[in-house]
């Protein structure tokens, strides 16, 4: 399982510039970086490999889906040239 940073120095310095005091900057990072860590913890992150697989279904099902169109519109005129062409 890879690992999920998180700059807690970066995340204070910008809740201190907006005005908080030491207190909810304190609270506010620790809550954070809670909520990072459940939702790793719980999968929710998806990994460079989870991408590259849906990356990999998404192309194969649009190869899928172009020669289902290709044989469609094949039969499409195959239809018309049967209907309209004399034979």
């Amino acid at each position: 399982m890879s690992t999920i940073t998180f700059d807690t120095f970066e995340f204070n310095k910008t809740l201190r510039e907006a005005g908080f005091d030491e207190k909810q900057v304190e609270a506010l990072t620790r809550a954070q970086s809670r909520a990072i860590e459940q939702a790793h913890e719980a999968g929710a992150f998806a990994t460079k490999m989870d991408l590259h697989l849906l990356e990999s279904n998404l192309y194969k099902a649009m190869l899928v889906q172009t020669f289902a169109i290709a044989g469609f519109m094949a039969g499409l005129l195959a239809l018309a040239a049967k209907l309209f062409l004399p034979a």
